[in-house]
């Protein structure tokens, strides 16, 4: 047997040992990274509504999250820099946790909303979003930089999970708190919530990884251009681009499907927060134990393909135009399996496919493509349901998704082809691909 790995053979207590502290670290970073989403998309259109606030007002908060998916234009330059003493990643991690508690602290001592209005919110929240875009690429860089094979599953299970649980924190837990606490209490709280994820950060130190090629005695600048000449990178764009795209046309529709279909507005907010949070807990949890145990590219393939079969299921109530929360509840949870278990693996082969050497740049590029190619696939979902319904619309997506996936595995075959194998399979197995 040829051992095609990239690493030599280390037994399992070494790995975890050298693995655990990175992936405790990547998982506070994720959840911290979630308080803000949970805050725009959860906390605060509810906090602002009962503040008598106008629907047009409280749309404004969708506005926060621009930053994410343009992030890509600076992923280079984050790549490109970073001091030695803390860490090249850390370097950027730890100031931006520090602005971030910065600005939460900062709001909870001067936010005033009978004099100060929404703006100070907006404005605050969208800088806490440019901050913790940035500092995703940092720590996404750091998770390509310092694991690989089984780790990266269970990096990649954290970012979908932690991110879900920061966003339960900041979204349904300030809420809660509001009541009693006001604004001061709730953004204290996230405020110390980013601090004890600073403290975790500061107690982990980064130790990269050398480089696939790391023969190659080349110097490049990380650049957008370096990896659009890597082999096999329009195939893995377009996995970015697809793997996502029928569940992002029908999620921008369910909830004005649930409201046409007679579910109250209490019922739906508290689907979606589930939708949001414990629904996608579950499905990574689920995804990693199965890409840990089968291989990432097996297991996006599986579950994507089921999670869009499941679309289907939204027909059943499109027909009668009625729903209740058990049944929407039933449909979501089956959607949202796959969904999740699929972005866990998919996540994984974006990851293992980035260059050590751009680490930052080459993951944030594929991300922001699912992030940017989801933005249009609502606006289309919203042109069809308008024009031939919603229950059109339930057809069309899983077919779409079908075709979708069937590109995405003959992608994933040409890949195979091109590029190491050990870029592909989980560490376990990439010592048996060659004999």
């Amino acid at each position: 047997m040829t051992n095609v790995t990239d690493e030599p053979a280390v037994d399992e207590e070494a790995k975890r040992e050298r693995d655990g502290p990175i992936l405790l670290l990547l998982g506070t970073l994720y959840a911290a990274q979630g308080l803000p989403m949970g805050l725009a998309f959860i906390a605060l259109p509810a906090i602002f509504r009962t503040l008598g606030y106008s629907p047009e007002a409280i749309g404004l908060l969708a506005f926060v999250a621009l930053p994410w998916a343009v992030k890509f234009v600076w992923a280079p330059f984050v790549d490109r820099t970073g001091g030695r003493r803390l860490g090249r990643r850390r370097s950027w991690i730890i100031p931006a946790q520090a602005l971030t508690a910065a600005v939460y602290f900062l709001v909870a001592a001067t936010f005033d909303q009978a004099r100060d209005g929404i703006w100070p919110i907006v404005v605050g929240l969208t800088v806490i979003n440019l901050i913790g875009a940035t500092q995703d690429i940092a720590t996404d860089g750091l998770a390509v930089e310092t694991l690989r094979g089984r780790a990266l599953v269970w990096a990649n299970g954290l970012q979908i999970g932690a991110f879900s649980v920061g966003m339960m924190i900041g979204g349904s837990l300030t809420v809660i708190l509001f009541e009693s606490a006001g604004w001061s209490g709730s953004f204290t709280l996230l405020g110390l919530f980013v601090l004890a994820s600073l403290a975790v950060t500061l107690l982990v130190s980064e130790t990269p990884r050398p480089a696939r090629d790391s023969a190659d005695t080349r110097v490049e600048q990380p650049s957008i251009r370096n990896l659009l000449r890597r082999p096999g990178a329009m195939l893995m764009l377009s996995i970015a681009a697809l793997f996502h795209f029928a569940h992002a046309m029908t999620g921008a529709m369910i909830g004005p499907f649930l409201v046409d279909a007679g579910m109250s507005l209490v019922d739906i907010g508290l689907l979606n927060g589930l939708s949001l949070t414990v629904i996608p807990v579950c499905g990574a949890a689920i995804g990693s134990l199965l890409a840990a145990r089968f291989g990432a590219p097996r297991v996006a393939v599986l579950l994507g393909t089921l999670g869009v079969v499941a679309l289907l299921l939204w027909v059943i109530p499109a027909r009668s135009m009625h729903t209740t929360f058990g049944t929407a509840l039933a449909i979501s949870c089956a959607v949202g399996i796959g969904s999740f278990g699929a972005y866990v693996a998919f996540f994984t082969i974006l990851m293992q496919w980035s260059s050590v050497r751009q680490a930052g740049t080459d993951f944030t590029v594929l991300q922001c493509a699912e992030t940017i190619v989801g933005m249009m696939a609502a606006a289309v979902a919203g042109q069809i349901a308008g024009k031939f319904g919603f229950l059109a619309l339930f057809i069309v997506t899983p077919v779409i998704g079908i075709m979708a996936m069937a590109w995405i595995f003959g992608a994933l075959r040409r890949l195979r082809s091109i590029c190491n194998p050990a870029e592909l399979l989980p560490e376990r197995r990439v010592e048996q691909v060659h004999s």
